[in-house]
């Protein structure tokens, strides 16, 4: 299992996307680690995809039950729920964007991974 240190781009701002979620996740469905996901910015980058797939799916399905005779207190809870996924959604595009714009990725693969 990967070790992370934990900083502001290791959770999603509202927490419910967190990278060691990701990491365990992607570890136990592949017998074999890519060699991308020992380079720290691929595998941010990765994450970041991730994140923005998993809050939009979220933030579609919640929005698509939403109906006029929706309780107003559970509609309520359920627009404050999608905001705070298109928020995430936002946060993962700016982080591949900040990956993507770093260019030194590809050079940063560590030796172990050869």
């Amino acid at each position: 299992m990967t070790q992370t240190t934990h900083n502001i781009g290791d959770r999603s701002p509202s927490g419910l996307f967190r990278m060691s979620a990701w990491e365990g996740e992607f570890e136990r469905a592949n017998a074999q680690l890519p060699r991308w996901y020992w380079n720290r910015d691929q595998r941010r980058r990765h994450y970041a995809r991730w994140v923005e797939a998993e809050a939009e799916t979220l933030a579609m399905r919640l929005a698509g039950l939403l109906r006029s005779d929706t309780p107003a207190e559970t509609a309520g809870a359920a627009r404050v729920l999608v905001d705070s996924l298109a928020r995430d959604i936002d946060w993962a595009r700016r982080l591949e964007d900040s990956e993507s714009e770093d260019g030194q990725s590809e050079d940063r693969t560590f030796a172990h991974a050869a």
